[in-house]
């Protein structure tokens, strides 16, 4: 594989890369050149796909963490920057929500709520609090946070979850405020329906499951399900060079689900 592709001799640490959409990103910040490295606390699912990258011919590192521990997500900075010295994008990739869509705030134990507040919010701020001194000290860096539509556009039974999802939309665009004058971008991703593990999970778990996917089908109007390497390739462009005048910015990536009302 080629170094000088278009991200040619950086660094990337992608977190949730280990199944979806940050297996997508993560393999294709290596086809593009960049030094990956895979960070999931499933470790399997991260030996896969670094893996992966390594039979394309990239290379890459495999790491287990819980990013919800600050001693651990330190750890895999310092194991980053013992082997290259330098981290130049990051890529907030992990989240999740329930597959039982009992995410209400009827439904929410305090314990439920404070989990996926933290696991789609506090996970990014941790994450990115550990990187960023090192992207100071190296003279700027690229960072790309995963968010989804349900930061502006929520569901029935995901009511913690889209709240830790418009917080991790104001967060990024506050650290892009404030890591500008320090040459370090950041934006962020909001998918759509992208199919992923999880989503397909989630959908096979509600009842008339085929009938309720062809009603969401219905809204999209490119008239398909996304894919990982749909949002992975938006994620490529705003950590490459191409997008260095870009911070600030949350790119949605839906098929045009939050274009209007469809048909």
């Amino acid at each position: 594989m080629s170094s000088h592709g278009r991200l040619g001799g950086k660094v990337a640490v992608v977190t949730g890369s280990g199944q979806g959409i940050g297996r997508g990103i993560a393999r294709l910040f290596a086809r593009e050149g960049a030094k990956t490295v895979v960070v999931d606390m499933n470790e399997a699912g991260a030996k896969e796909t670094a893996g992966l990258i390594q039979k394309d011919g990239g290379e890459a590192m495999a790491l287990k963490a819980n990013v919800l521990s600050a001693a651990e997500v330190k750890s895999v900075v310092d194991q980053v920057i013992g082997k290259y010295g330098r981290i130049d994008i990051l890529h907030n990739n992990v989240g999740g929500w329930q597959k039982e869509a009992h995410d209400t705030v009827v439904d929410d134990t305090e314990q439920e709520w404070d989990r996926l507040i933290d696991l789609n919010l506090k996970s990014t701020f941790l994450v990115t609090h550990e990187v960023v001194p090192h992207m100071i000290k190296q003279g700027g860096g690229a960072i790309v946070n995963t968010i989804t539509i349900n930061a502006f556009l929520t569901q029935p039974g995901t009511a913690a979850y889209s709240a830790a999802k418009a917080g991790a939309f104001q967060f990024t665009r506050a650290s892009a405020l404030d890591l500008a004058k320090h040459n370090i971008r950041v934006n962020g991703i909001a998918p759509g329906e992208i199919e992923t593990p999880l989503w397909l999970a989630t959908y096979n778990n509600l009842p008339g499951s085929a009938q309720v996917k062809a009603s969401v089908l219905a809204r999209i109007p490119l008239g398909r399900f996304g894919t990982p390497e749909d949002v992975a390739f938006t994620a490529l462009w705003l950590a490459s060079d191409e997008a260095r005048y870009v911070t600030g910015q949350i790119i949605t990536v839906d098929g045009g689900i939050t274009a209007g009302v469809y048909p």
